[in-house]
């Protein structure tokens, strides 16, 4: 199964025009990002498809640092909001990430999930409130809480079910940056998700170059009694070929599962 390449090279197509466009104002100020996102689901005939957009307090410096995280470098607090959609599903996204005297960090994430067919309609919402200290300009450890709520409206076998449940679940965290003045070097992290069914995700990232990195996943899912655990690994490819324009390239797979269930995602990143 491939992407719907119509509406992702449309979306691509746009974006780096727009790129071209403003490449004799590097110096201006970055104060927005907009993303395409595509993500190739195996097992699902649909694509998932998605934008984004990022409104940054300040302007980003890109004269240094690597570009794919200077707003966490220099600390610049954002605000963002995003639509998905896939089959008959409708996904919104709406946060923001609040920086304070180069040391507390505060971001609160949420998501409301729509799934809509002729026999079942339910939706899930969830939010994700942390906060971070900065022992040191290069670590960063945290902690907050994931809460989520799903409501069930479904008919199977002409009988119909009506259902709801919650959940908030503890999270700790740690980020740790270490980059030399070429922009080359580490950006590594870990969290973990206190729970009936535990999750534990580590990503390591290596700077090439202020532009290319190269970064590894993995995600380990504890879960309960009869179910298989479930082990995720991944690679992330993101190459800026501007200080404005970057692509992203990701593929997953489960590495203790029979069940192919692969998900690559496509992004495209533009900064004005």
């Amino acid at each position: 199964m491939g992407f719907k390449t119509n509406a992702l090279t449309s979306s691509l197509i746009f974006m780096a025009c727009g790129a071209l466009f403003t490449v004799h104002s590097a110096q201006a100020d970055t104060q927005n990002e907009v993303q395409a996102v595509a993500v190739d689901i195996e097992g699902i005939d649909d694509a998932l498809f998605g934008a984004n957009y990022i409104r940054y307090f300040e302007s980003i410096n890109n004269k240094e640092g690597a570009y794919l995280i200077n707003p966490y470098l220099q600390r610049v607090s954002s605000v963002t909001g995003g639509y998905y959609n896939i089959e008959n599903s409708d996904i919104y996204n709406l946060g923001g990430t609040f920086y304070f005297d180069e040391k507390w960090m505060l971001s609160v994430e949420g998501s409301h999930a729509e799934f809509n067919d002729s026999f079942d309609n339910s939706d899930l919402t969830v939010v994700d409130v942390r906060g971070g200290f900065n022992l040191s300009r290069q670590w960063q450890v945290g902690a907050g809480m994931v809460y989520q709520r799903a409501n069930y409206d479904s008919i199977g076998d002409d009988i119909a079910i009506s259902d709801s449940e919650s959940d908030t679940s503890p999270i700790a965290f740690t980020r740790y940056t270490l980059l030399s003045k070429y922009g080359t070097g580490w950006d590594l992290m870990a969290q973990y998700i206190a729970d009936d069914v535990d999750n534990l995700d580590i990503s390591a990232r290596y700077f090439f170059s202020p532009g290319l990195s190269v970064a590894g996943t993995y995600s380990y899912v504890n879960a309960p009694d009869g179910v298989d655990d479930e082990k995720v690994v991944g690679v992330e490819v993101d190459y800026w070929m501007s200080d404005k324009f970057a692509l992203k390239l990701a593929h997953e797979f489960d590495v203790d599962s029979n069940i192919d269930s692969d998900v690559t995602m496509l992004r495209a990143s533009y900064r004005f």
